[in-house]
C-alpha cells in the first residue's frame, strides 16, 4: 500500500519555474536544470533513481506539465506511454505518485511501487499500442511521401529544372593541402600562398555554416544564386526573382546531406571564424588552423557516435579525417 503522501514545501521549486518559465533539457542532459536547485545528495538520488528506472524498466523522464498545486510535474514512460503519471519536484525531495523519497529506505520503498506496476499486462498493452502507433506513422509517412512527390511533380510544371534546389555549399579542406601545410611548417618553410588555401577553404566553410544555421532556425533561406534571402511561406516553396525555386524541406536535407559546420552544436567553429578574421600574420593564420584542428581532435576523442566535427571541415569519410587528425596531433 502506497503511503499517504505528507504535505511537502515547493515554494521555492514554483518560484523559480513558474507557469511561463518551463523547465528545459540542458548540455548536462534532461536533469541539467536540477543542478544548483538542489543539493548535490538530493540530486544524485534523483538522478541514480532515474538512471536505475531507465536500466531496469526502460524509463524515461517525460510528459511534462503544469500544475497549480506543484508546479511543473513529470512523469515516467516506457517509450512514449507513461507508467508512473506523477513525478513531483520539492524544495528538499522529490515524490514518486504518493511516496515522498527523502532517503535510501524511501528509495527503495519507491522501486518497490514501480516494479509492482510495471506488469507483464502493461508491457503488453504498451507493446500493442506502439504497434498501433508504428502502423499509423508508416501509413503517414507514406501518405506524406505521395503528396510530397505530387507538390513537386506540380512544381517541376511551371520552374526550370536546372534552377530548382540548386545549393551551393562551401567545399570540405582536403586532407592533402592540410597535411603538406603541416609537413612544410614543420620544416620551417613558411608558405604563404598555401595557408591562406587552407584558412580561407577552412573559413569560408565555416561561415557559411553559421550564417545558414542562423537562418534556418528562423524558417529563413539564402538564394544560392543571387544570395537574396527569403523567410518560407506556409508550403515552404520558395520563388526568387532571380528565377531559381527552392523547397525549403530540401534546404535543410541538403544542409545536412553537405555536413555543413553548425557553430550551435560545435562552438569552436565559431571561434575559429573569430580568430581567422583577426590573423593577420603567418604564424597567426597557423595558429587559427591548429587551433580548429585541435578541437576536431578533441571532438574525436570524446567518442562522438554521429556528427564527428572533423568531417564537417576535412574532405573524406570519418575513418580517413580520423587518420589525419591523429597524424598532426602526435606529429
Amino acid at each position: 500500500m502506497v503511503a499517504k503522501q505528507e504535505k511537502m514545501s515547493n515554494a521555492e521549486w514554483k518560484k523559480c519555474f513558474d507557469k511561463n518559465n518551463r523547465p528545459h533539457n540542458s548540455n548536462n542532459g534532461m536533469l541539467g536544470f536540477w543542478k544548483g536547485f538542489w543539493t548535490d545528495e538530493t540530486l544524485k538520488m534523483f538522478e541514480d533513481f532515474s538512471n536505475e528506472l531507465s536500466d531496469k524498466f526502460k524509463l524515461a523522464l517525460t510528459h511534462i506539465n503544469y500544475t497549480v498545486m506543484y508546479g511543473w510535474k513529470f512523469s515516467y514512460s516506457y517509450s512514449g506511454f507513461v507508467l508512473v503519471k506523477n513525478v513531483y519536484i520539492f524544495d528538499d525531495c522529490f515524490g514518486i505518485d504518493k511516496i515522498i523519497v527523502k532517503s535510501k529506505a524511501d528509495y527503495q520503498t519507491a522501486l518497490v511501487y514501480v516494479a509492482s506496476i510495471y506488469t507483464d499486462d502493461f508491457i503488453r498493452e504498451t507493446k500493442e499500442k506502439i504497434s498501433i502507433r508504428n502502423k499509423k506513422q508508416a501509413e503517414r509517412s507514406k501518405r506524406l511521401m505521395v503528396r510530397r512527390k505530387e507538390e513537386l511533380n506540380k512544381i517541376l510544371e511551371s520552374v526550370e529544372p536546372e534552377k530548382l534546389n540548386r545549393f551551393r555549399w562551401s567545399p570540405c579542406v582536403s586532407r592533402e593541402s592540410i597535411k603538406k601545410l603541416h609537413n612544410l611548417d614543420a620544416k620551417r618553410i613558411y608558405d604563404e600562398e598555401l595557408v591562406d588555401e587552407v584558412g580561407y577553404a577552412m573559413y569560408a566553410r565555416c561561415l557559411q555554416g553559421r550564417d545558414e544555421t542562423l537562418l534556418n532556425y528562423n524558417g529563413k533561406l539564402l538564394c544560392h544564386n543571387c544570395r537574396k534571402v527569403h523567410v518560407s511561406p506556409a508550403n515552404g516553396i520558395i520563388s526568387c526573382s532571380c528565377g531559381h525555386t527552392y523547397i525549403f524541406r530540401e534546404y535543410r536535407k541538403s544542409f545536412q546531406k553537405a555536413k555543413m559546420p553548425s557553430g550551435s552544436a560545435t562552438p569552436f567553429f565559431n571561434e575559429f571564424i573569430n580568430k581567422w578574421e583577426r590573423a593577420k600574420t603567418y604564424q597567426d593564420k597557423m595558429l587559427s588552423i591548429d587551433y580548429v584542428i585541435h578541437e576536431c581532435h578533441v571532438n574525436m576523442i570524446s567518442n562522438v557516435k554521429r556528427g564527428f566535427a572533423g568531417c564537417n571541415l576535412i574532405q573524406g569519410n570519418k575513418k580517413q579525417v580520423s587518420e589525419l587528425i591523429l597524424e598532426l596531433a602526435y606529429k
